[in-house]
């Protein structure tokens, strides 16, 4: 049992050694070696319909930065910007502006001039949200589909349908879940589910489940599962039934590191884009 706590509070400890490093090599000359560059995996960005955020372009990346075009550091992180205006927006307030990769074919109004990274650590790839200094940057979100799943490490912010949720893992493996809706949407604005007496936690239009929403047509019948793994003692959530995703997905608020895995569908305000690793072949 002590093993297994430890091993859950590394896997925290990780995740914050990735968000302050990450910080670092923002300010750092750090630099990915040859050998990354060349034996790393390779990651594809490309557009979905009714989305020209790449001005048609497909993006590869590998451990040292963007392959073709960008900043050409080798400092192993990809700056996506918005358009920039005529007037430079400094980075944060700083006198000094942030260089970029690639500029997205995004014109809205926003607040801050950049909008995600990509980054390389440890054999790792990840996607995050750029903050910059006293902006908080949550309009990227990943999809959950039925072929992945996500485990509920620290707070999240999910998007189901027309709902927002709140879920957090207590101390005890409980888990929270809280409406952060109008609250007439559900007579439940929180509930609280120990492992102890409910390993398998449903959100959906089905009057059956845990969080059910029965007016609501942008919900499917089981709109997002959560269930408990023994072995690690942590809640993994899976959109969907076991045999079927929802209609609308269920969508993770992207405010912090999330590693990229096989293929994974990103939405920036209403425009998707699908994110792929590209396994290289280690002999060659």
């Amino acid at each position: 049992m002590v093993t297994e706590i430890e091993n859950k509070q590394e896997e925290k400890n990780s995740e914050k050694r990735s968000e302050d490093s990450l910080l670092k090599y923002l300010s750092s000359n750090k630099r990915v070696s040859e050998e990354d560059i060349k034996n790393s995996n390779l990651i594809l960005i490309e557009e979905e319909k009714n989305c020209n955020l790449l001005n048609g372009k497909k993006l590869l990346i590998n451990a040292g930065g963007l392959i073709e075009g960008g900043r050409k550091e080798s400092d192993g992180i990809v700056i996506f910007s918005l358009k920039r205006n005529k007037k430079e927006i400094p980075n944060g307030g700083n006198n000094d502006n942030l260089k970029f990769d690639f500029e997205l074919n995004l014109e809205e109004d926003l607040p801050y001039p950049y909008i995600f990274l990509i980054y390389y650590e440890n054999n790792q790839y990840y996607i995050r949200s750029y903050y910059a200094k006293g902006k908080d940057n949550r309009i990227i979100f990943l999809k959950l589909t039925n072929n992945n799943s996500f485990p509920i490490m620290q707070k999240e912010i999910l998007s189901a349908g027309n709902i927002i949720f709140l879920v957090t893992p207590l101390e005890n493996d409980a888990l929270e879940i809280v409406n952060l809706s109008k609250k007439e949407v559900s007579p439940i604005p929180k509930q609280i589910f120990e492992p102890s007496n409910k390993k398998e936690v449903t959100i959906g239009r089905n009057k059956e489940c845990d969080f059910s929403f029965l007016n609501d047509k942008s919900f499917s019948r089981i709109q997002t599962r959560f269930e408990f793994d023994e072995e690690k003692k942590i809640w993994i959530m899976y959109d969907g039934n076991k045999n079927k995703p929802s209609t609308n997905g269920t969508w993770i608020f992207g405010t912090h590191s999330i590693p990229l895995k096989g293929t994974m569908i990103f939405k920036i305000l209403n425009y998707n884009f699908k994110i792929s690793e590209i396994h290289k072949d280690k002999s060659e």
